[in-house]
């Protein structure tokens, strides 16, 4: 046990946002999350700092798991069927408002026990 204390794991992975250290890109990611969610932040900006801070998350050794790990997979996900170039669009693609409103609906679902994040 000692030597465990010694040694702490330099990984990250954390499963709930409340375990999230705060100067985090995955901290920057939830924050992101919140800001689109409520309007305060555009879907081009939103999809520019999602993949920025996912970068920095990676390249940092961040790791999520469990529930929170869930959640980024979704939002990954709908990022994936989104395009920031609307001339870029193909059919069945999600515009701005069709991200918003699966994001927010992810994101709600997240934050509320027994709220389902589809498939």
């Amino acid at each position: 046990m000692s030597v465990a204390a010694a040694y702490p794991s330099k990984q990250r992975a954390w499963s709930s946002p409340a375990d999230v250290d705060p100067a985090s890109a995955a901290a920057r990611q939830l924050a992101l999350l919140d800001a689109f969610a409520d309007g305060t932040r555009n879907a081009p900006d939103f999809a520019h700092g999602w993949w920025e801070a996912r970068r920095a998350s990676q390249a940092n050794g961040e790791r999520v798991r469990g529930p929170l790990s869930d959640l980024f997979d979704r939002v990954f996900m709908l990022l994936e069927d989104y395009s920031v170039d609307p001339d870029l669009r193909e059919p069945g693609d999600l515009d701005d408002a069709d991200l918003r409103a699966a994001v927010s609906e992810t994101w709600h679902a997240f934050r509320h026990p027994g709220g389902d994040l589809g498939g």
